[in-house]
Parts: structure tokens; sequence; C-alpha cells
């Protein structure tokens, strides 16, 4: 991504430059939005009372630049067919990252990301530092530093992101962002998370049962469970992340920001939603949507990067317990309420790739052992290890106790290739009623996929007839 040069820059002198990137004063001319390099800090005010998804069209955000905090408003966009503004920056912000602001008349107009694929940014760990030539090495690069650059630490926390001047320390994570002669006109020691390449990794717009269950497997054991997570910033439908083609890095940055005692919403009868504290959607509106996936939102990010081959098509997210139902009346499947408790495999109707909606949640079945214990894909608020109450994308089981074989096959798969979430989490068990419950709510149902060539998704593997051994055999290659 190329970060967008000022026509001026072309003739005033670099001393010039590195101060306005420091301080936020523009070398554009007065009429047009100016340039500044920032960190998104949050909504001013987040957890007050008065800041509540019916007036979000009047919020103020914080963005540190140059030194110190400033407060803008944010263009809203156009308004949508239903009404509500379409809110194009806020569905890109996210706390504590870097962006290019275009501000004018104090609103921010535009953004322009500095992530890893920017030429104007370096990344990774402080591997080495000389105040004598203001060098440092950040990864396998070397940075010039200035006395005009700025140095800062973030930090990323429920309820906003601050920044405050540090001293970087070898083995420190941090970002470095360049002015226009290649020195560094920004570092943060902040947390830079690590590329991560799922072990199991679908196709984008290949429409069979077997791509869909391995794209629904790219999450699982880094991407944790946020409420409102898939949705967008104003928590009406599909946001930016599952929309987008491929597995999204600010999952794995975020499952890497935490540990076992992460909690997505604080338990505590006096404020459950508590806003300093966890990253429930306070008041609703979503401000954490880009940092993991609820149980809706997977589903919806799993459909969509099966059948399609492009960002910001139509989204599949749809209310959890409305989706099975939701997905028959699109011609893709059948939908029944009559379920029954299987057996063994050649008796269940629990096939692989059903999605199962009860209120409240929806999972994707991987099938049904011999035993009549059922192995499901889902994201889900589960305690850690440590009594953390986070969870997110991971394999897990209905049936009877641990001995059954959905949890053997769940706890062999995720101890294997997720070593890290096994770290924190057990694999969970669940009971066969808790999570096949039909009566508490008219829109739960069971789906099955038509795979005969007039669905949305054929078999040309015959994975519906497999067993969840078999299964996963197919999904991960045979290990």
């Amino acid at each position: 991504m190329k970060r967008i040069k000022k026509r001026s820059e072309l003739f005033l002198p670099a001393l010039f430059l590195l101060c306005a990137f420091l301080t936020g004063c523009s070398a554009s001319s007065s009429s047009g939005p100016k340039e500044e390099e920032a960190v998104y800090l949050g909504v001013e005010g987040y957890g007050d009372e008065d800041r509540h998804i019916d007036n979000k069209n009047t919020f103020n955000f914080r963005f540190f630049v140059g030194g110190e905090e400033k407060i803008y408003s944010i263009d809203n966009g156009e308004r949508e067919e239903d009404g509500v503004y379409a809110y194009p920056i806020q569905n890109k912000l996210m706390e504590g990252y870097l962006y290019d602001l275009f501000v004018e008349d104090g609103v921010v107009k535009r953004v322009v990301p500095l992530t890893d694929d920017s030429e104007w940014v370096v990344s990774g760990e402080l591997m080495d530092k000389n105040a004598k030539t203001g060098e440092v090495v950040i990864g396998n690069k070397t940075v010039t530093i200035t006395n005009d650059t700025g140095v800062y630490g973030v930090k990323i926390a429920a309820g906003g992101a601050e920044v405050e001047p540090v001293k970087p320390q070898i083995g420190d994570s941090v970002r470095a962002v360049l002015n226009s002669n290649g020195k560094a006109a920004g570092l943060y020691v902040m947390p830079v998370g690590t590329a991560y390449t799922p072990p199991a990794k679908g196709v984008p717009g290949e429409h069979t049962l077997l791509n869909y269950l391995r794209t629904a497997l790219m999450p699982v054991g880094s991407c944790l469970y946020v409420y409102g997570g898939g949705w967008n910033w104003q928590n009406t439908k599909a946001g930016t992340q599952s929309t987008s083609i491929g597995y999204m890095q600010p999952w794995a940055d975020f499952f890497q920001m935490q540990d076992s005692d992460y909690v997505f919403r604080k338990r505590n009868d006096d404020d459950p939603d508590d806003p300093q504290h966890s990253y429930f959607p306070y008041q609703h509106y979503n401000e954490y949507y880009y940092a993991g996936l609820d149980c809706s939102g997977y589903l919806g990010w799993a459909l969509y990067n099966t059948v399609n081959t492009e960002d910001g098509l139509d989204g599949y997210v749809v209310t959890s317990t409305e989706t099975s139902r939701i997905y028959s009346e699109n011609g893709w499947g059948t939908y029944t309420r009559d379920l029954l408790k299987p057996v063994d495999h050649n008796n269940s109707k629990f096939l692989p790739g059903d999605i199962i909606s009860v209120s409240g949640h929806v999972w994707i079945c991987l099938g049904t052992c011999d035993d009549g214990s059922i192995l499901l894909l889902h994201s889900s608020p589960t305690d850690s290890r440590t009594g953390g109450h986070g969870g997110g994308v991971q394999l897990s089981a209905l049936g009877e106790s641990k001995d059954c074989e959905a949890y053997k096959l769940a706890d062999h798969y995720m101890s294997l290739f997720y070593p890290e979430w096994y770290e924190r989490y057990e694999v969970v068990l669940r009971p066969y009623e808790k999570y096949t419950d039909m009566m508490s709510d008219i829109n739960a149902g069971q789906f099955s996929w038509d795979t005969s060539g007039k669905g949305l998704l054929t078999d040309p593997e015959g994975i519906q007839a497999m067993s969840p051994s078999q299964v996963l055999e197919q999904l991960y290659g045979g290990v």
C-alpha cells in the first residue's frame, strides 16, 4: 500500500517534511484536507451513558497525532437503503493501529491504514540500536532515528488505546513509520502480531462442501470470541472482515495480545458490560468488530470465503438463531425442527456441514461418531484453563463424557494443530440437549445442504456420508 505524497513534498526541505509528519501541520493547501499520521485511540468518552447506538452519528473520536491527543469527528458517509449511515471510515478503524488521516475542518474525511504492506512501514522485533549513528535494526532492516523522531509506546486495552513517550528496549516489538527521506518520523513500541498461516486452508470461490469446511477451519485456534465480531461497526450487518477474502491478520494480532485471562465480557452483576475491562459492545455500537468473531460472524465469514473471490460484496452474517432457516429460504438446502438424538453414525441425521441454530447460538456439524457423539465447529465464549471467559473459534464435542469419540478427536486435533490455543483452553464438551434445543425459540432449526447441484454447494468427495474421523482426515490431509 503506497502512502500518498503531497505535491509540495517535491520541493519543500526535508526538515519541514519531518515537522509536518510529527506535528500534523499540513504541507498541502489550506483549501483541501491535510494529511496526518496518527494512532487511532477509540471513541471519545467510551463507556459514558450518553455514548450509545442511537446517537452514534454525533460521536467524536480520539487520535494520537504528533505527540498529542486530538479529538475529531468522522464523516459518516452516505445513507444506505435502510436509512443508516454507511460509516465507511469507522468500519476501517482499529484501536491501537496506525493510519494516514485526511482531515478537513476537524472532520476526518478519509483514512489509509499504515500496515506492514506499506513501503512506509517497518515492523518487527528491535534487534539493535546505536546511539552514535542513530540507527536501529528492526527485524532485518536498518532504520535511522533522528532528533525529530517521535518515539512512543502504544498500549492496547479494552476501553481505548493509550500512547505515551517511552525508551525502546532490545526485544521490543516496534513499528517505524518512515518519512519521504527513508528515515523514521515515528517509532512506536506496540504489539506487532506474527503473520499466521492456518494449517488447513480453503480456496475462495470453490463451491464444494469440502472447501466450505476447510474454509471454516481457517480461524480455528487463532481467533478469539468477540460479541459482534464479524458484524459492522454500527452492528447491523456483515462487517469489513466478514466480507473480505482470506484470514484476517487482526484476529491473530488480538489473539497474540491476550492470554488465558482474556474475557470478552466481565462476569460482574453490577456492570456486566464493564466497558473498561472487556470487549462487549457497550451501548450496542460495536467498537471491537475487527478483533475476533462471534458465532454468526464466523458462519458469515466462512460462507463468504467459500463462494466469493473478491472483497466487499453482500455478506452472509445474520442473527444466529435464524441462520438455518434463512439458509433454507435462500434455496440452499432443507430445514427441520424435528431432531432425534443419534445413537450411532449410520442412523444419525446430523451430517457433516449441517448448520444448527438454537436460541442465541449457531454451529457447524462435522458429523456423528459411532457412539452417537457429535463433532462440531463454532465460535463460542468458553472458559479458559485459568477461568477467563474468552474462547473463540474451536473444535468441540457433544457427548456424555470425555470418553466419547468426538471429544477425543477434538482434543487430538486441537492439541496437534493449535498448541498455543490448547495451552489456554481445554476442549469443550457440551450435552446434546443444550446445543439442539428447538423449543427455546421458534426460529431454531437444523439446515442441511442440498448437494445435488441445485443448491449452493456440491459434494463430489462424498463428505456428507463420512464419519467425523474421515472428515478430519480429508480436511487436514490425512494427519
